[in-house]
């Protein structure tokens, strides 16, 4: 499936860097003095019939809610190591 979206082209060169770069976004930024905007273009891009980005969602959410469980226990044992000082001190 071809679809058309609006891109925008911008340079970009800081100073430490010998070679400026053109990079092309989804939006349009305000200029700066490391990176400038160009203009704005219509391209045309193929998008594989039978893509289903569920999978990747998937993965994604399964990585989300494995971190969020190992702050839980992170958490957690910080909470019981104070406790337990608690405990400690009044023992």
């Amino acid at each position: 499936m071809k679809i058309k979206i609006t891109v925008y082209i911008h340079q970009q060169k800081y100073e430490w860097e010998d070679k400026e770069q053109y990079l092309v976004y989804s939006h349009k930024f305000d200029d700066t003095d490391y990176r400038q905007y160009i203009c704005e273009q219509e391209i045309e891009i193929e998008v594989p019939d039978n893509f289903d980005p569920r999978a990747q969602q998937i993965a994604a959410l399964e990585k989300e809610k494995q971190k969020v469980m190992a702050d839980y226990q992170k958490t957690v044992t910080e909470i019981n190591n104070r406790i337990n000082n608690l405990k400690a001190i009044t023992a």
